[in-house]
């Protein structure tokens, strides 16, 4: 008996296209036949004729089968083409085919390995195109093995949706349905009528749109080509995963179909913004500009950017304290800040790391309020927590804050002269969010040492709220600013979630330290291993490849910020609305600390039980203040996912912004507003 002959689709299973659709790549085709004087159609009307010329054609023949000749004969009466014009036609839209073409990696890996093997590979296709062109094709996608066969509908007039072409391939080659296995992606024509007939068949679907390509692909919100070009991009780093586990492949997914397309979009803006202000150099601070970075890079090389982008590390504990010289009202929105954390989590212990001191050092006043050392490292109740203004303004611990201060001053001062902050070429400032409290301490340092500029342009992907930028400091926002109210923002109120997009491999910094003639950050930890352990270089790879296909697939010319801030909304409210199970379980099941001193963990998503259920509706009481609502629904069973089914909005979470109303009225509201 002989070996089994391995056969497989071409279109979406071996290669697929840079267009989210086959159609759209004809809006291209009108473009450039514009260009070339062919026609005086719109991209758009042209499409149109495009794919009515093809109906038409099929309809003439009994097989519903035709060539791309036959097509294009249609042409020459409705256009008036000569012979010459509907070939040079023709030819443009096979050379833009070929440019539109990748190869899939799983396939191309999977006929490479059978070819190793010494199994028979056979091509079949249901396409228009010639076998010489789409043998081409194949070759020079790198998915064709020498001694292969390739049958195709347009030159054997039969196809696989009747199973025709299945039986012509049997016959040619010899073959009894048993021993030919094939592998596609449309369900009837591939996998049902091939078993049918006795073969055995696997479908292959990765390489259709998933529900974010899907939303980008279809939106009147963007133009066809852009959105197009972007879903396919979305598509072709989704399809160049190489993980294995579950988990894993949920994390690449999500990424470089929501959350990459975003961060992008954020970045290139950066970039935009920097270049029209005349900046040079752009820091990305750690740790959200680590992958904020990456992308830059990508951008700058790839479109030929002119800025210097650099990481640097910072946090609001190795930049706040030694920024300050007394201790005033700024300095204790941040000393005792809680409810503006991704956690509530509040002890002794977290506030005096905050400012650099231990406990022990202040211990007799701590004795004097109340807190014994039982007490220092629990989460304090609100009536302690009123306690902590008056114990940090006491002069004995004031006065300890701003010396230790003095102590942290001069190596921040040393770390920003290193990383060329001093050198008077202008530079921005790039972070996450959310208040710009970070850079005011950032910009009062420079200001200490001397070297503030005339202002200082801070890029922030959302501002939730602005505090008073330092001196002439702008403070600039993409995605949500809180000074021009949109639909966004309820979008950031998951802070630890847009965080976890921008984790990084690292610890959060803590201060800086002198080592030989170089200053290094001192890390809470060197490794992330929270992050890592769940997935991190996973999202950070997808996201860098996400930006590899975008700048090679789109012209930057043909690319706005405004267009990626619309595809970012739809993106970024699906994901974070409506995430499946699956994300759900992955994303939300990660355990993140929003507070500086990182001295309480929570999951982003966590389970409810009845009970807890039961309390969020009468008290709305969270394990803690950002958690992803909608992504706790999805993990739970199937009759509290009914029951607490999420729109636009949040329901239990709007409460909050409903003042006056008694418990009888918010348990009415809340019931008008689940579906």
């Amino acid at each position: 008996m002989k070996d089994v002959v391995y056969s497989f689709d071409v279109f979406d299973t071996s290669i697929t296209r840079i267009w989210a659709r086959p159609t759209h790549l004809f809006w291209e085709l009108g473009d450039r036949l514009r260009k070339e004087n062919l026609s005086q159609l719109l991209p758009k009307n042209w499409a149109e004729l495009r794919v009515e010329a093809e109906r038409v054609a099929r309809e003439t023949v009994s097989t519903g089968e035709v060539s791309l000749e036959e097509i294009y004969q249609y042409f020459t009466s409705s256009l008036k083409w000569s012979d010459r014009e509907a070939k040079k036609a023709q030819a443009l839209e096979i050379e833009l085919e070929l440019l539109s073409l990748r190869p899939i990696p799983v396939t191309q890996k999977k006929i490479q390995s059978l070819a190793r093997t010494g199994k028979r590979i056979i091509y079949i296709s249901d396409m228009y195109l010639s076998e010489a062109v789409i043998r081409n094709f194949l070759k020079e996608n790198l998915v064709w093995t020498p001694g292969s066969s390739l049958y195709v509908s347009s030159e054997t007039k039969m196809n696989k949706v009747s199973g025709k072409l299945f039986q012509h391939c049997l016959v040619a080659e010899s073959l009894q349905p048993s021993q030919l296995h094939h592998c596609g992606d449309n369900l009837h024509a591939d996998i049902n009528m091939s078993r049918k007939l006795g073969i055995s068949s696997e479908l292959f679907s990765q390489a259709h749109l998933n529900r974010y390509e899907e939303k980008i692909a279809d939106t009147n919100r963007l133009p066809l080509k852009f959105r197009s070009l972007l879903a396919g991009a979305t598509r072709l780093a989704r399809l160049q995963s190489q993980e294995t586990s579950h988990h894993q492949q949920v994390i690449w997914n999500a990424t470089a179909s929501a959350i990459a397309p975003t961060l992008f979009g954020f970045v290139y803006w950066c970039l935009v913004e920097a270049q029209k202000k005349g900046l040079k150099k752009l820091y990305f601070v750690a740790r959200d500009g680590q992958i904020l970075q990456k992308i830059a890079r990508v951008i700058c090389q790839n479109w030929g950017v002119e800025i210097d982008c650099r990481y640097l590390y910072g946090s609001r504990q190795a930049w706040h304290l030694p920024a300050l010289h007394e201790v005033r009202e700024f300095e204790l929105s941040w000393m005792l800040a809680h409810d503006d954390t991704c956690n509530r989590f509040l002890s002794i212990r977290s506030i005096c790391d905050r400012v650099g001191i231990i406990p022990e050092q202040i211990k007799d006043i701590l004795d004097f309020y109340g807190f014994s050392a039982t007490k220092w490292d629990l989460n304090l109740q609100q009536h302690e927590r009123d306690l902590l203004r008056q114990i940090f303004t006491e002069k004995e611990v004031t006065d300890l804050i701003v010396s230790t201060a003095v102590s942290y001053r001069q190596k921040v001062s040393e770390y920003f002269r290193q990383e060329g902050l001093y050198d008077e070429v202008p530079f921005g400032f790039v972070d996450v969010g959310w208040s710009g409290r970070t850079q005011h301490s950032f910009s009062k340092l420079l200001s200490i040492a001397g070297a503030y500029p005339d202002g200082i342009y801070g890029f922030y992907f959302a501002l939730e709220d602005r505090i008073k930028p330092f001196q002439n400091d702008r403070l600039l926002a993409y995605f949500y600013d809180a000074d021009k109210p949109c639909d966004r923002q309820l979008l950031t109120r998951y802070r630890c979630l847009f965080e976890l997009f921008v984790a990084a491999d690292h610890g959060s910094t803590m201060s800086y330290e002198q080592c030989s003639e170089k200053y290094i950050p001192v890390l809470r930890s060197p490794k992330n291993k929270i992050a890592i352990n769940w997935g991190l270089y996973t999202m950070q790879g997808a996201a860098v490849e996400f930006a590899k296909q975008v700048v090679n697939i789109l012209n930057q010319q043909e690319c706005t910020t405004n267009l990626f801030l619309e595809a970012s909304d739809i993106l970024v409210k699906e994901f974070v609305l409506n995430p499946s199970q699956q994300e759900a379980e992955v994303f939300g099941s990660f355990v993140m600390s929003g507070d500086q001193t990182e001295n309480d963990f929570s999951e982003l998503a966590p389970k409810y039980s009845l009970v807890d259920w039961l309390r969020l509706m009468l008290f709305d009481r969270h394990p803690h203040a950002d958690v992803w609502f909608p992504a706790s629904i999805a993990r739970d069973n199937a009759v509290v996912r009914k029951l607490f089914k999420i729109k636009e909005i949040e329901p239990i979470r709007k409460i909050r912004k409903i003042s006056g109303l008694g418990k009888i009225k918010q348990k009415l509201f809340l019931q008008s507003q689940i579906t």
